[in-house]
């Protein structure tokens, strides 16, 4: 069985005037159903190349065999550009951007019709890093 874990840091002694952010938190990730068993699988960890504003699939329902899951998605727009972000959807519903250097890691059950695909704000390079534990 294999232990995987994950870690979140927040911190952030300005952002209020009268209180200091201090959020540290981490957990292993599990399968789902199965309290006791850590995630025993993943899609591998993948870049993408994005050259135009058009939609690309990172992560592929059906393809990726994450159905019936308590599947977490990694995801990175590696681009150090403030101005260059990433449009992130499951399916149809946008979910965020990710501007240059900026991440996500959320929970995903998939389901029809419910890749996640990312789409450029602009058709100069960006890499799109990702990976799902399942």
């Amino acid at each position: 069985m294999a232990t995987t874990t994950a870690s979140l840091l927040l911190n952030s002694p300005d952002i209020l005037d009268s209180q200091v952010i201090n959020i540290s938190k981490s957990g292993t990730i599990k399968q789902a159903g199965k309290r006791a068993l850590g995630v025993e699988s993943t899609t591998g960890l993948a870049m993408k190349t994005l050259e135009q504003d058009t939609a690309a699939t990172i992560i592929d329902y059906s393809a990726d065999d994450i159905s019936g899951s308590a599947a977490k998605i990694y995801v990175r727009n590696t681009s150090s550009s403030t101005t260059q972000y990433l449009i992130v959807k499951i399916g149809s519903q946008i979910i965020g951007r990710l501007y240059g250097g900026d991440f996500m890691f959320i929970p995903y059950t998939g389901g029809a019709s419910a890749d996640i695909t990312v789409t450029p704000s602009t058709t100069a390079k960006v890499v799109v890093e990702y990976i799902a534990f399942y």
